[in-house]
């Protein structure tokens, strides 16, 4: 009997591929879209005055702590920094019209969970939803059923304690309880957290699991070859290259 081959994984291009363009800047997201990308990740925060930006990090140089500035305030050079989320919509839009690229929505900040995503469901944009936050997945799974919502494990333990970190550490590699707290649609998992028995227990019950962030050719090759739904890589179009020698007869 001939083993059925199983579906590779899909490849997010993490903050729009570091390939062709610097990581998280509109050069790079518009390559990412224009090369009809099957997943492309982008984070979202909230700036003073409610402005979405899709910024990975919560300061930026010259600018400050975005959640403390105004994107109102900024001058035009500034905001020429920053990729907004209504930019960012207009430019799927445009570039994608036919939504062949599904956009795997990463929120760094609670307050602002539904509002985010709604910019996408008002488009009938496709997407689905990683974050940290366990109190966002439980309001997207109850808010917004019918969409996507991943429990990200893999936040760095900032505890001075040696017990707070063991535990917190127990907590991700067993982190059952929270999937099923949560009613999480799925996991987004660190590769190095990625561990058989979670894998497993996530594959019973049907959950959509992501691995991230895997850059070496080594790692892209062992997870491109796995069960997983979809892996995140700076380097797309390496893994696009190598998932089709992998995938050919």
């Amino acid at each position: 009997m001939t083993k059925t081959k199983h579906t590779p994984p899909q490849i997010s291009w993490h903050r729009g591929g570091a390939e062709v363009a610097p990581h998280a800047t509109r050069s790079a997201f518009v390559h990412a879209l224009r090369s009809k990308a099957e997943l492309v990740e982008i984070d979202v925060r909230e700036m003073a005055d409610g402005e979405l930006v899709c910024v990975h990090d919560t300061e930026l140089a010259g600018i400050g702590i975005l959640g403390q500035v105004a994107y109102g305030d900024l001058t035009a050079e500034q905001r020429s920094e920053i990729y907004t989320l209504e930019e960012f919509v207009a430019d799927l839009v445009a570039l994608d019209p036919g939504g062949s690229t599904t956009v795997h929505f990463d929120l760094k900040e609670i307050g602002h969970e539904l509002r985010a995503v709604d910019a996408l469901i008002a488009k009938r944009r496709p997407f689905f939803v990683t974050t940290l936050e366990r109190s966002s997945v439980r309001l997207l799974r109850k808010q917004r059923p019918e969409e996507k919502s991943l429990l990200t494990i893999g936040r760095l333990s900032t505890s001075k304690s040696r017990l707070r970190r063991s535990l917190h550490r127990f907590r991700e590699l067993f982190p059952f309880v929270d999937l099923a707290s949560t009613h999480a649609s799925g996991i987004a998992i660190h590769v190095q957290l990625a561990k058989p028995w979670t894998l497993w227990w996530c594959k019973r019950r049907n959950l959509m699991v992501v691995v991230w962030t895997i850059d070496g050719t080594k790692n892209l090759q062992t997870w491109l070859n796995s069960e997983v739904d979809a892996i995140t890589t700076n380097r797309p179009l390496k893994a696009l290259a190598l998932r089709e020698r992998l995938s050919a007869p």
